[in-house]
């Protein structure tokens, strides 16, 4: 059986969903010395399409020293069984307050419930920094109707 065909717009409408209904992603950034990095990272979406994802971080954390020597990440979001997988890469901006992430802070304080980051009763600007993901490319797969590689596009 041939895999079905997708539009853009089909792989942007299934990889929001699958953001909004799993909240937390793998970041992978790529260290001075080449070595990718990944870890379990909260996006929030924009109110129409993939970018810019907005996500924080704690200061201090090495992905911050990543993304000053190299702004390039992938994202890979996927639902609960693996049969929607979204890969998103793009660049991140660090931005200068981490209230220019708002829309991350909902998803921050349910992830906090899972993870120690429960520093949300101190002055946000102490223990937080905003990031902005510029997407540049979508790869889906949906194994479950046969798409079993990936669908590349180019956005933007």
């Amino acid at each position: 059986m041939p895999a079905p065909e997708i539009t853009l717009e089909q792989a942007v409408a299934a990889a929001r969903q699958l953001i909004a209904q799993r909240i937390i992603g793998v970041l992978t950034t790529v260290d001075p010395s080449h070595v990718p990095h990944s870890r379990w990272m909260l996006g929030a979406l924009p109110e129409e399409g993939l970018s810019p994802l907005l996500s924080l971080s704690a200061r201090g954390a090495r992905k911050l020293d990543h993304l000053d020597t190299n702004p390039n990440v992938c994202w890979l979001f996927s639902d609960d069984q693996d049969n929607e997988v979204v890969s998103l890469l793009g660049t991140i901006v660090r931005l200068e307050s981490p209230s220019m992430a708002e829309p991350a802070w909902q998803g921050l304080s349910k992830a906090a419930e899972k993870y120690a980051m429960n520093l949300l009763s101190e002055p946000e600007n102490l223990w937080f920094e905003g990031l902005e993901t510029n997407i540049t490319q979508i790869e889906y797969m949906a194994p479950s109707i046969g798409l079993t590689h990936p669908v590349i596009f180019q956005i933007g």
